[in-house]
């Protein structure tokens, strides 16, 4: 009869205790139902993704940011963390460097025979803008396949500038064309350098430093992803000002966050033609001053969208519906694959 009792005890407790931890349950996800699906479905997409590649490198990171004065929300899978030094090529550097021109009251309709003289070489520099610079429609061949790929070859901004530019014809008149060329972008650099007397990097501290400590130029000791190959192809100098910036995700995010507030960031994007002019018929793909834009974005409308390859991995960063968005490899995944990968991910955090 006691054995009895006791087990009628015990099942009505075990009943007490179920509901109470069901209605717990309820009220818990009734709470915050959608941020914890949301961190869920992002991790579930990244783990679904890396499970159909089968390099053991493999590794992505995607990132939201609300806002400047919100917290970047980062998910990492597979050979990448939050914590990793990123190697954040151009999306970064080209935005940043529009900026510091227009914040360091540079005319972006001046020429640039003042830094780069005709009478030193420089082919039609009287003809070329620092506009033209920014848009890539100065007719200057992009340095890339000039240089060594090579690990051990150093190569400097000033480097790629005499192989690309000085002594060498343009591709076309300036104004009448668009080629992507780094090479404007480190002239861009070294004309900032030239007018305030400042590295780039003393610059980008003085602006960004607040919002992005760890942003610098790569000198080859990053904490980077165990994902990037333990030798690189070419020497980590060689993107130059262009893109060889490293830093984390978040700070990526809070510089870029941080640049799309400011005033100056509505003349980056007022969109041009490559002579300079407003662009006054609707495009697809958008040109601005260092960076470039989408008229309809994942179906979301216009947004900013600066997709990088620097071969071994690739990135994108996007300021989407009021914002940011970053993604990351930390292996080569090809930036195809990888744009598919990123609009569905920022459809599942936005839902």
């Amino acid at each position: 009869m006691m054995e009895q009792f006791t087990g009628c005890r015990y099942k009505r407790l075990f009943l007490a205790l179920s509901c109470f931890l069901l209605v717990a349950l309820s009220l818990s996800a009734g709470i915050s139902p959608r941020k914890g699906t949301n961190k869920d479905s992002v991790s579930a997409e990244l783990h679904r993704f890396l499970q159909a590649d089968t390099n053991l490198s493999a590794g992505i990171l995607f990132g939201r940011m609300d806002g400047t004065g919100s917290t970047p929300r980062l998910w990492a899978e597979g050979a990448i963390s939050e914590e990793n030094d990123l190697r954040l090529g151009c999306p970064t550097s080209k935005p940043l460097l529009a900026y510091l021109v227009m914040k360091e009251g540079l005319n972006p309709d001046a020429t640039i025979d003042r830094w780069f003289p005709e009478d030193s070489g420089f082919t039609q520099s009287h003809s070329i803008t620092i506009k033209h610079l920014l848009l890539n429609s100065s007719g200057i061949q992009d340095y890339t396949t000039l240089v060594p790929i090579n690990p051990d070859s150093v190569i400097t901004p000033t480097n790629t500038i005499e192989r690309a530019y000085r002594n060498h014809p343009l591709l076309f008149k300036p104004g009448t064309g668009f080629e992507y060329s780094n090479t404007n972008f480190n002239m861009i650099g070294r004309i900032l350098e030239l007018r305030t007397g400042d590295s780039l990097q003393q610059l980008f501290h003085r602006y960004f430093g607040s919002y992005a400590p760890s942003l610098r130029l790569d000198d080859g000791k990053g904490n980077y992803p165990r994902g990037y190959p333990r030798v690189w192809p070419y020497h980590w100098s060689a993107p130059g000002y262009a893109g060889g910036f490293i830093g984390s995700a978040a700070d990526a995010m809070r510089v870029f966050a941080f640049v799309a507030s400011e005033p100056e960031f509505k003349t980056m994007t007022r969109w041009y033609t490559p002579d300079g002019s407003a662009a006054k018929e609707a495009s697809e793909n958008l040109l601005g001053l260092g960076l470039f834009g989408n008229s309809h974005f994942a179906g979301r409308g216009e947004a900013v969208v600066y997709k990088g390859d620097m071969g071994p991995c690739q990135m994108i960063l996007a300021r989407v519906s009021g914002s940011i968005f970053y993604i990351s490899s930390a292996h080569q995944v090809g930036l195809l694959r990888l744009s598919e990968l990123f609009e569905r991910l920022i459809d599942i955090s936005l839902h």
